[in-house]
């Protein structure tokens, strides 16, 4: 038999968290032919790969490139990390479904991240066509976002669904599911998902029961509110009988941190007493979102054209001064809690000079107060400004991404990708993840071995999602494989220079095709829309 490309020389370490071995790995086509210490069938390429270990391609548990695709559907930054396979319309957004004449309200608000999308779909096997088309270099495991069910039956109404409204959204999200969503996924600090009350996402939730649709959710608090809000996703889980993915397990706020262990524990606790709950985590004690998440939540009602003009009156500024000003000299709201404003970097912006800044920093420049500052930020650039904050401790970073329940997952927005200028100063997550935990987390900290670090990154996210033919290094499976040097991974990303890709991947496979090549990158358009089995 000739395989297409046989990789010989290399350490496999399989995806199932069992220890490394020393194994040539075959590729014939589009799938992995065989797995053995010495293969000597004849390919059309071989590649040495001594030194080096060969793994699934990673599997991102939790992205928002989806809102990017259509722009860049390279992904590098994804690829160049050893990522073939990335899990999209996470925290509530999704680019569908659409009512048309509510179209302006949905590029407000997915706009706010970063990019207004041109909405040329209504339907979700019609947007899942459309993606289809545009060829991505990885593969797309979608959810529907509960926003966009919410938009497209009741618009950005701050109140609860009426009994018709909810059996419009239990329709729209089966339709999402017939097409080939894995469930659907909330952002409880995002309004309009933040106005839904939990009877709402349990009734939606128990519409996927009998289909094994999962319910990922961006929980409703990570600071003051966090313990009540992790039981608020497992009782989702719990009543409805569907698996429940605690999306960037976290706890904002100094005061918070010592929540960490007692978070933990709930999800450990509910395992025990058989609900089906996971979580995700990346590797960075910042975060990363629109800047006018910043505002309360009844301020978002009606959409961002609202905002914007509320920011204009100055009755109202006052009143969101005097409920999210803390002691004078930090910011938060009820969902995220307190954070400095020297902790809030801009990331995006249309005025490009502000890029990387703190609102500190910008509040001096200015001569006003760092309130004062933030609000005439979101309205003179209309509400299209993203940051990153620094809330989280290092120490509970390690914690949550040692605990066996839990995987990678980005949370990364990327902002531009291909040759030339490259705007903004995103959060290095968008470049960095993988190699982060491979480099800094396994082999520098030794918080866990390499083999352990993968599977939370191949294995694991692949049986959540039920991707029989993805996450694993055997056999027969889809040929998504990351070739990386475990001596040299490393990120290179870091806040002020953060379109840097990370060193020590030397080839990334994504469905039998080589698009990193010994560093080089060859969008090949070999990723597939992956659908539940």
């Amino acid at each position: 038999m000739a395989w297409s490309l046989l990789l010989r020389g290399g350490t496999v370490v399989d995806g199932s968290g069992a220890p490394p071995r020393p194994a040539d790995v075959a590729i014939s086509g589009d799938r992995i032919a065989a797995i053995a210490p010495r293969l000597d069938g004849e390919a059309t390429r071989v590649v040495d790969v001594t030194g080096h270990v060969v793994a699934p391609g990673f599997i991102d548990a939790h992205s928002h490139s989806d809102l990017f695709y259509f722009a860049c559907p390279s992904a590098e930054s994804k690829v160049r990390q050893g990522v073939t396979t990335e899990v999209v319309g996470m925290c509530s957004f999704s680019q569908a479904p659409l009512e048309p004449s509510r179209n302006e309200l949905v590029q407000g608000w997915i706009g706010g991240i970063g990019r207004t999308p041109d909405l040329d779909w209504h339907t979700f096997p019609e947007y899942l066509d459309a993606l289809r088309a545009m060829r991505p270099s990885v593969n797309v495991a979608h959810f529907v976002g509960h926003g966009a069910l919410r938009i497209a039956t009741m618009g950005f109404e701050n109140r609860a669904a009426t009994a018709d409204e909810l059996r419009t959204m239990e329709r729209l999200l089966g339709d999402a599911l017939d097409a080939g969503a894995f469930g659907f996924s909330t952002g409880l600090v995002y309004p309009p998902s933040s106005y839904a009350e939990t009877s709402e996402l349990i009734a939606l939730a128990r519409t996927m029961r009998q289909r094994g649709g999962l319910y990922f959710s961006h929980i409703r608090g990570e600071s003051s509110m966090l313990l009540d809000s992790i039981a608020e996703a497992i009782r989702i889980g719990e009543e409805a009988g569907v698996g429940v993915q605690v999306s960037h397990v976290k706890a904002s706020g100094r005061e918070n941190w010592p929540k960490i262990d007692q978070a933990l524990r709930m999800i450990e606790d509910a395992r025990a007493r058989g609900v089906d709950v996971a979580g995700d985590v990346y590797p960075y004690n910042a975060g990363s979102t629109k800047m006018d998440n910043l505002m309360p939540a009844w301020a978002h009602e009606g959409g961002v054209g609202r905002l914007i003009e509320r920011l204009a009156d100055r009755a109202v500024r006052r009143r969101i001064v005097e409920e999210c000003l803390i002691d004078g000299e930090r910011w938060g709201t009820v969902s995220q809690g307190g954070i400095g404003f020297d902790q809030v970097f801009i990331a995006s912006c249309a005025r490009r000079e502000l890029e990387g800044l703190h609102l500190a920093q910008l509040a001096r420049q200015f001569g006003k107060a760092p309130a004062e500052t933030l609000m005439d930020l979101l309205f003179t650039e209309r509400c299209t400004v993203g940051m990153v904050s620094f809330s989280q401790s290092l120490d509970n970073v390690a914690k949550v991404l040692a605990h066996p329940h839990l995987m990678i997952g980005s949370d990364s927005i990327p902002l531009f990708e291909g040759e030339g200028d490259r705007p903004g100063k995103p959060h290095p997550r968008t470049y960095g993840t993988f190699p982060r935990v491979l480099g800094e987390y396994a082999r520098e900290r030794r918080l866990f071995p390499l083999e352990t670090a993968i599977h939370k990154m191949t294995g694991m996210p692949a049986t959540r999602l039920g991707l029989a033919d993805r996450g694993f290094l055997r056999e027969g499976l889809a040929a998504d494989v990351a070739v990386l040097d475990p001596g040299a991974v490393k990120d290179e990303s870091t806040y002020a220079d953060p379109h840097r890709y990370p060193s020590g991947l030397a080839y990334v496979i994504v469905n039998g095709a080589v698009v990193v090549d010994h560093g080089r990158f060859h969008p090949a358009g070999t990723g597939r829309v992956l659908t539940p089995r």
